[in-house]
């Protein structure tokens, strides 16, 4: 069996605060510590469930929160920034099975933890009249590849959102979120131990789980301001909608995915 992870960092067991997801600020290195373990939690999952390789995504920031050292041999790290597929590079076809592990719920979604979109630039992602969050577009993106999105881990708003997306995906909540910057936290060793088994009871059941596929619509990019929305329309294949949202279209879903990243950057072009 061969299994894709990707890794993220504010629906880690026990992160909350802004702060703890900032590779500069205090409590970061706690964070860290927080989000390998996790991993590694997931990691004896797959291995219970007899997957033969892993691939792993850094997928927070810049790619450099998470260690090599003490990884299983059959594990390799995608690390560092930036990559073509950004939070999801390393993901082709022949993956029998893709894992989001430290997710959030999408930007907008009320008493969820450190929710977001990519950015804090981002108002709204949809496609088709379908909303994504990161968790949505990787599994999207992992969709048009023929892999299934069979598990994921963080809140439980994002549990939620994910359980709506992809019918038969198997979500472990690590923490309750009370509002964005507070939650309700499971004891770090019991959410790993119900990592562990989580993943090892997706990856068993991963057959049944259908991939996430593209409508073919294009996808709708709203920003949080007409500035940004300016600077990403010089994106190739977008149309403006109006003053705060584009339109991105593809002939696959590949395509359109890496039009939202260009998006993306472009908007980082202009000051916040």
């Amino acid at each position: 069996m061969r299994v894709y992870i990707a890794v993220d960092l504010e629906g880690i067991s026990g992160v909350v605060h802004e702060w703890e997801t900032d590779p500069t600020a205090r409590g970061y290195g706690r964070a860290r510590a927080a989000m390998q373990a996790d991993l590694l939690a997931a990691l004896e999952g797959c291995r219970a469930a007899g997957a033969g390789e892993v691939v792993v995504c850094d997928a927070h920031n810049d790619g450099g929160n998470l260690d090599p050292d003490g990884l299983p041999e059959n594990v390799t790290l995608v690390a560092g920034s930036p990559t073509p597929d950004s939070m999801m590079h390393g993901i082709e076809p022949g993956f029998d099975a893709s894992l989001y592990v430290g997710y959030h719920a999408r930007a907008g979604t009320a008493a969820a933890v450190l929710e977001h979109t990519w950015t804090y630039r981002v108002f709204d992602v949809s496609v088709g009249g379908v909303e994504l969050g990161e968790f949505g577009l990787g599994a999207m993106l992992a969709g048009y590849y023929g892999v299934p999105a069979v598990y994921v881990s963080g809140d439980d708003k994002l549990a939620a959102e994910a359980r709506a997306l992809v019918p038969g995906v198997t979500a472990t909540v690590v923490k309750r979120g009370i509002m964005r910057t507070s939650a309700s936290l499971i004891p770090p060793q019991e959410a790993r131990a119900r990592i562990r088994a989580d993943v090892e009871t997706a990856l068993r059941a991963a057959a049944t789980v259908e991939p996430l596929r593209w409508s073919g619509d294009p996808m709708l990019l709203t920003f949080t301001r007409v500035p940004f929305c300016d600077a990403a329309s010089a994106s190739p294949r977008t149309r403006r909608r109006d003053g705060r949202t584009l339109e991105i279209a593809g002939d696959d879903f590949a395509e359109v995915y890496r039009g939202f990243l260009a998006c993306i950057d472009l908007a980082y072009t202009v000051a916040p």
